[in-house]
């Protein structure tokens, strides 16, 4: 017996189509965008102010929010396959893979850092770090049984000791009064 009711999916009949650069993937609208200031290099001065300020969009709070998320979030599966006996590597300490898997996951931070400092926006560089420290600043204290916690509690403190050494060598400066706020306890770092 038949109700007259499709029994498959239906499908729209006035569907309408989206922009294919609605659905482009990343690298594909970056090959987009290249193939476009190619063919028009008047445009390239337009995508470099564009470019410029969404390089000194960042905030403080957006990057400590992205490292502190980061860091958080390492899988326990990554420190399992790179603690104990390794392959080519003889047998790796947990702490010490914990501290390897903290550093990788916060280098491209680092280098977000750099890249802003080698084109000149030092004030944008200044407040990647700033929130890079600030980032490690409040996972200084983790919930145990996180990758985090199994890299001791010096980690953190290191970290952000490396990066405002780099960050000195870089010529980016931090204002005093960050300092103060983001990451009291510490004063050392200043």
């Amino acid at each position: 017996m038949t109700t007259g009711r499709p029994t498959g999916p239906t499908i729209p009949l006035a569907q309408t189509p989206e922009s294919a650069l609605d659905v482009l993937m990343p690298e594909e609208r970056s090959a987009v965008l290249a193939a476009v200031l190619t063919t028009h290099p008047d445009l390239v001065e337009d995508a470099e102010v564009a470019a410029r300020e969404l390089l000194t969009a960042a905030t403080i709070e957006g990057v400590a929010t992205d490292v502190s998320s980061v860091l958080g979030l390492i899988p326990l599966e990554d420190l399992g396959a790179r603690a104990g006996r390794v392959q080519g590597r003889g047998y790796v300490h947990e702490t010490d893979a914990a501290g390897e898997l903290v550093r990788e996951n916060v280098e491209p931070f680092f280098a977000d850092m750099r890249r802003r400092a080698s084109l000149g926006l030092m004030d944008a560089a200044a407040v990647v770090a700033a929130g890079i420290v600030a980032g490690l600043y409040r996972v200084r204290d983790p919930e145990g049984g996180t990758v985090l916690a199994y890299a001791g509690p010096d980690v953190p403190g290191e970290l952000a000791d490396d990066l405002m050494t780099e960050a000195r060598r870089l010529g980016v400066v931090i204002a005093d009064d960050v300092h103060d706020r983001l990451w009291p306890r510490w004063a050392d770092l200043a």
